[in-house]
């Protein structure tokens, strides 16, 4: 009897309203006895699997003499699951009788009738919210309007919204003070009425920190999304918490209200918020190996200190050597202020020999940089000096080059996507303009304009495509100028590659000069990639890629590349493997890189 004392606690757990989940049971399982139903099908399932004879059906530990218990309940328990379900007037039978291969059968037949329907809603906000445009919201958020099926759930649900969508506004103190649903078996129909009051709408408060210990207080404080005075929201704590994970000098972040205070005291009209923080090590030093196509091997050494003297300053410094560069760099910046600004300063030095030129370049640059939650920009001044080499070919000697440039330039990006590591839903929009004065530091006069534009489509979930996202890149500049001598090829355009136009080598669409390609003025190209999933993370890719960068707009002859690609979702973005047929050179080129350009 072990087993009867434990579905008898079962049993009694289970309430008026049985709602709780349960799993079909496996084929493979042995039935312990076989249950048929005859009842609508939305609660048909439910029968098989929320009451006590579905959810022991295929039970190991079930002995016979606990079947009777099971039988006498099912009755109650199925009426109870259609009244939840709106069916307030159903009447169940169950019966038992034993199959012809000695299984017990149970057969329950459940009369549904009519489903009660919502004939009357009334919604009644009282206090600082009412008439206010959160009203509207809630009201729209309601999930019972006049003439849908009443069913409990939704109504218990539909009330906790209102009040979570009040609490996530500022009114913390909102509460239910009115709560009736009269339902007529009769008529079936439900007269429902909420009442809210959302009380006073507070404030944010001073912020609590926590696990502070090695970086100044003002880090946390500048990056506060809100003012004196403004009003509380849910939305703005989400900001607050992301904008410290994204700053780098801490671990982990936890942002929350501190509802215990706004309880305990009454006459409270902030809301204090509490900040738990795990600060991540001052000084870090990085080493990594890759490959791919582009580039191809390709080694790198790092160090960086995130708190320059004790005052949050950020110095980074490393050194990257790759088969087509060689490149140093130190750089430095401050935390951000306030206003949401910081500047930042760095020095770099890179040698790049791909397509036949071999260049070495310098620059020092300085700069202010801005952001408001998903949009940034910066304003830098940059000062540039380049020796090149071009190969003529047919054994001729190298032609070299010195270019100086002392440039004034503006960056602005918009960043609206699901993920910033492996994106399926939204897009990216950048643009730059930059420019420089020949005797100015500069060896001649020029105007840059460039811009670039990324979007992401989900596939319709309920379609032949679902699970598959179509990708779309438009990508475009122009250099205003008398001619390309002068111009340090930082300022120029080239294409090809794998985060370019696939199908030709990296870099290796530009202006030829002999067997060298050099950058050009003008730049235009486009890309349009769908990706379906194939069987866990992988995802198969299909694509076509059209562009050419060259130095006139009267010389662009779009160059193509089409191909198919294998796409895995890794935890540091996508894998991507593609081989792509080149139009202009007529041959094959596999490519090989990680996660996009944005």
């Amino acid at each position: 009897m072990r087993h009867c004392r434990r579905a008898r606690t079962r049993i009694a757990a289970l309430g008026a309203v049985l709602l709780l989940a349960g799993a079909a049971p496996s084929r493979a399982q042995t039935a312990n006895y076989r249950i048929v139903v005859d009842a609508p099908h939305e609660l048909a399932d439910a029968l098989r699997s929320q009451t006590l004879l579905g959810r022991w059906r295929t039970d190991p530990q079930f002995e016979p003499d606990q079947l009777p218990l099971f039988v006498a309940r099912a009755r109650e328990e199925a009426e109870a699951i259609a009244q939840a379900a709106g069916y307030f007037s159903a009447r169940a039978t169950v019966t038992r009788t034993d199959g012809p291969d000695g299984l017990p059968e149970v057969r329950i037949e459940l009369d549904a009738g009519a489903r009660t329907t919502v004939a009357r809603m009334q919604f009644v906000l009282r206090g600082e919210a009412a008439g206010q445009p959160v009203e509207a919201v809630l009201r729209q958020a309601w999930p019972l309007g006049e003439g849908s099926f009443f069913r409990t759930g939704e109504w218990d649900l539909g009330k906790r919204q209102l009040i979570e969508l009040l609490q996530q506004r500022g009114y913390l103190r909102a509460r239910i003070t009115e709560s009736l649903a009269e339902v007529d078996p009769r008529t079936t129909a439900a007269s429902l009425r909420v009442s809210v009051d959302s009380g006073p709408r507070l404030s944010v408060g001073s912020i609590v920190v926590q696990g502070l210990q090695r970086y100044p207080r003002t880090i946390v404080e500048d990056l506060r999304p809100w003012r004196e005075g403004d009003h509380y929201t849910f939305e703005r704590l989400l900001l607050f918490q992301e904008r410290l994970r994204a700053d780098g000098y801490f671990g982990s972040v936890s942002v929350l209200p501190d509802l215990a205070a706004v309880e305990g005291d009454p006459a409270l009209t902030e809301v204090p918020i509490l900040v738990n923080l795990r600060e991540r090590p001052a000084q870090r030093l990085t080493a990594g190996i890759g490959y791919s196509t582009d580039q191809g091997a390709r080694g790198l050494l790092g160090y960086e200190h995130r708190n320059l003297a004790g005052r949050g300053w950020v110095a980074e410094s490393g050194a990257l050597i790759e088969q087509v560069r060689r490149r140093i760099h130190v750089d430095g910046r401050t935390p951000w202020d306030a206003d949401g600004h910081r500047w930042q300063t760095g020095v770099r030095s890179e040698r790049l020999d791909v397509s036949g030129e071999l260049t070495d370049k310098n620059t020092l640059y300085f700069g202010r940089g801005g952001r408001r939650d998903d949009l940034e920009h910066f304003v830098s001044l940059q000062y540039q000096t380049e020796h090149s080499a071009v190969d003529p070919g047919q054994g001729a000697d190298a032609r070299t080059a010195k270019r100086q440039a002392l440039t004034l330039g503006y960056a602005w990006a918009l960043r609206r996507l699901d993920s910033r590591v492996d994106p399926r839903r939204g897009y990216t929009v950048s643009a730059q303009v930059s420019g420089a004065l020949r005797g100015v530091a500069s060896d001649a006069s020029f105007v840059r304009l460039y811009g670039r534009a990324m979007r992401f489509w989900p596939m319709p979930p309920d379609s032949p495509l679902a699970g598959g996202a179509l990708v779309g890149l438009v990508e475009a500049g122009m250099v205003v100028s008398q001619g390309r001598a002068g111009i340090p090829s930082e300022n120029l355009f080239r294409a090809g590659g794998a985060q370019s136009i696939r199908g030709y080598r990296y870099l290796g669409l530009g202006v030829r000069e002999g067997e060298a390609v050099t950058g050009g003025r003008v730049l235009a190209l486009a890309s349009l990639e769908y990706q379906h999933p194939i069987a866990g993370d992988w995802y198969g890719a299909a694509f076509v890629d059209v562009g050419d960068a060259t130095d006139r707009w009267t010389d662009w002859k779009a160059a193509r590349g089409t191909g198919v690609g294998l796409r895995w979702r890794s935890p540091i973005g996508p894998v991507n493997l593609d081989a792509a047929y080149g139009d202009r050179e007529g041959r094959w080129r596999f490519h090989f890189s990680v996660g996009y350009s944005f």
